[in-house]
C-alpha cells in the first residue's frame, strides 16, 4: 500500500507556468517621455476636478523623495496642470497631489543574454541573423515579411540590425522598470490617481533613486600635547 501511495504521489501534477497574453509597454529615454507623462498625468487631474468651484481647493505638488526624476517630472507637471487651468498652491493646503516613485529591477536573466538564447551571427554592418529558427520555434509566426528556408523575417533582421548598431537605446524590454503613481489626497482620503509603468535602462535607475546618503564626517585629528616631568 504504501508503495502504490507513493508512487501515485510521483505522478501528481502541478499547474504549468504560463505567459500572459503579450501587451506593450512603454521606454522611458529621454526627458520628453517624462514630459508626455506629465501632460497626461495633468489632463486626467484637470478633468477629475472639472467640477470643483474655480480656484477655491488649490493643490499643493508634493514629491516624496528628491530622485532626478521627481524634481523634473513635478517641475513639468506644475507646468501642465497651470496649462490647464489649474490652481496650485507654494505651500502646504488641504489637497495634495503626491508623486511616488518605485524602481523595480529584475534579476532573472534576460533572452539576449540566456544561454538558451539563438546564436546570432553578424553578416556586416550592422546587420545580425538568427539561425535555426523554425527549428527552435516552428510553432511562432515569423514578423512581417517572413522568408522561406532559413525561416528569418526581415522584420526581425531589421531588430537585430537596430541592436547591433545601437544597442539598447533601439527600444525593446529590459529588466528594470519604474513605477510612477500620482494620488490626489485631502488629508487621510484619497481623491483620485493613477499609475504608469515604463521600462527604462537598468544604468538609468540612478534618475529614479533618491540620491545616496553624504558620507560621515571623517573623524576629528587627534592633538598630543607633550608634557615635560
Amino acid at each position: 500500500m504504501a508503495g502504490v501511495l507513493l508512487g501515485g504521489c510521483s505522478t501528481l501534477d502541478v499547474p504549468r507556468a504560463d505567459n500572459y497574453p503579450a501587451t506593450g509597454q512603454k521606454k522611458a529615454r529621454a526627458v520628453h517621455h517624462w514630459e508626455v507623462l506629465a501632460e497626461d498625468v495633468a489632463a486626467r487631474v484637470a478633468h477629475k476636478i472639472a467640477d470643483w468651484p474655480a480656484g477655491e481647493y488649490p493643490i499643493q505638488l508634493v514629491a516624496d523623495d528628491p530622485s532626478s526624476f521627481n524634481q523634473g517630472f513635478v517641475k513639468l507637471l506644475r507646468v501642465h496642470l497651470l496649462d490647464h487651468g489649474v490652481t496650485l498652491s507654494a505651500v502646504a493646503t488641504q489637497v495634495q497631489l503626491r508623486v511616488e516613485t518605485q524602481v523595480v529591477q529584475h534579476e532573472a536573466q534576460d533572452f539576449v543574454n540566456s544561454p538558451l538564447a539563438l546564436p546570432v551571427t553578424t553578416l556586416g554592418a550592422g546587420v545580425g541573423v538568427i539561425y535555426d529558427w523554425q527549428t527552435h520555434y516552428a510553432s511562432r509566426t515569423l514578423l512581417p515579411g517572413a522568408a522561406t528556408g532559413i525561416g528569418v523575417g526581415l522584420g526581425l533582421v531589421a531588430d537585430l540590425a537596430r541592436y547591433h548598431t545601437q544597442g539598447a537605446a533601439a527600444g525593446g524590454p529590459t529588466r528594470t522598470e519604474v513605477l510612477v503613481t500620482t494620488t490626489l489626497q485631502n488629508g487621510d482620503r484619497y481623491l483620485a490617481g493613477s499609475a504608469d509603468l515604463y521600462y527604462i535602462e537598468r544604468a538609468d535607475a540612478a534618475l529614479y533613486l533618491p540620491p545616496p546618503p553624504p558620507p560621515p564626517p571623517a573623524p576629528a585629528a587627534k592633538v598630543w600635547k607633550v608634557v615635560t616631568p
